[in-house]
């Protein structure tokens, strides 16, 4: 009986519904076979947008840490220790970069959601950071945080008059304020040319009737960088050269351009015929607390100057990066 039964099944009988069921399989069930390559990637938006993330911080932060070690009182107080911060430093951006060399030499430097690109960005913009950091912190150091150091932890001397103290009776003196009458006697100034021009001009004692008369000994000299003619004339060097009411003066605490001032000052001497026994060299200014106070301020402005700089540079870097690597197909973050 069954095969008399099969026998009248039509022939052809459920192929139109056989060939529906190979066109449409999600229709019965075979949602298992969908390709992969029609489900959102996610992950790989969540993956590409910590790895920038990573690239934006990151080295901006190294930059900070290096900058900030390099140039406050860390260095100058603890210098090993301002030393091994910069090197752990640079010891985290060699890791990255094996890190990035291993993901390239597996060649998942390009496969969709690992970024691989990104650690090599990262590592490149490390370094960058790290240099850019120490380099901006040593000048920033140089420049501003250690004269101020300096100066803090030398002596202030008040009340002191020319005609009398001798430059070795205030070796150790990093602020001076002089008798009120002291004024710069810009008869006697000079300059010394190595590339730059080096002026100097001494500090001499004002009279009641306003004459200034010659001293036996000029130990004080004003000096500044480029604030005067060949032969030093017209010194114009600070913002009190010519105020009748300034008479302090903040140690010049640059060895480097000693040598010069002094040869200077020999110049004069031997122009003028004047004597100078222990010669202190010293920016005049109206108050030497503020004066040195600007220093600190100047290399905090440093500071916030160069961390809004790199980031701004990184920001522009990252967006450059991604933009690129979208346009290659190495990510898939759109």
């Amino acid at each position: 009986m069954a095969s008399a039964y099969l026998n009248r099944i039509p022939i052809g009988y459920g192929s139109a519904q056989a060939q529906y069921y190979q066109d449409h399989p999600s229709m019965y069930g075979e949602l298992g076979k969908t390709p992969l390559s029609e489900y959102p990637r996610r992950h790989n938006r969540r993956m590409n947008s910590m790895s920038m993330a990573l690239a934006l911080f990151v080295p901006w932060l190294l930059f900070v840490t290096v900058f900030v070690a390099m140039s406050f009182s860390l260095r100058y107080k603890f210098p090993e220790v301002a030393y091994l911060i910069v090197g752990l430093c640079l010891l985290v951006i060699i890791t990255v970069g094996f890190h990035a060399l291993a993901t390239f030499r597996r060649r998942t430097a390009t496969h969709v959601g690992h970024g691989g690109n990104w650690y090599i960005f990262i590592f490149l913009t490390c370094l960058a950071a790290w240099c850019l950091g120490l380099a901006c912190g040593c000048q920033n150091f140089n420049r501003n945080m250690q004269p101020y150091f300096d100066l803090t932890n030398l002596n202030l001397y008040s009340a002191v008059d020319v005609t009398r103290i001798r430059g070795q009776q205030v070796m150790d003196a990093g602020r001076m304020v002089f008798l009120p009458r002291s004024q710069l006697d810009l008869r006697y100034a000079m300059s010394f040319r190595n590339t730059d021009m080096y002026c100097v001009a001494p500090v001499a004692m004002r009279e009641t009737n306003g004459s200034v008369p010659r001293l036996v000994n000029y130990d004080f000299w004003a000096v500044g960088i480029n604030c005067c003619s060949g032969d030093g004339s017209d010194f114009h060097c600070g913002q009190s050269y010519n105020d009748k009411t300034a008479h302090a003066g903040l140690r010049l605490m640059r060895d480097s351009q000693r040598p010069f001032f002094r040869l200077a000052v020999q110049q004069s001497l031997a122009a003028f015929n004047l004597k100078a026994t222990h010669p202190i060299f010293l920016h005049w200014v109206a108050d030497p607390i503020l004066a040195m106070k600007e220093y600190e301020e100047n290399g905090f402005k440093s500071l916030l100057l160069g961390m809004f700089s790199h980031f701004s540079l990184q920001l522009c870097l990252v967006a450059a990066a991604a933009v690129g690597f979208a346009r290659l197909g190495f990510v898939d973050f759109l």
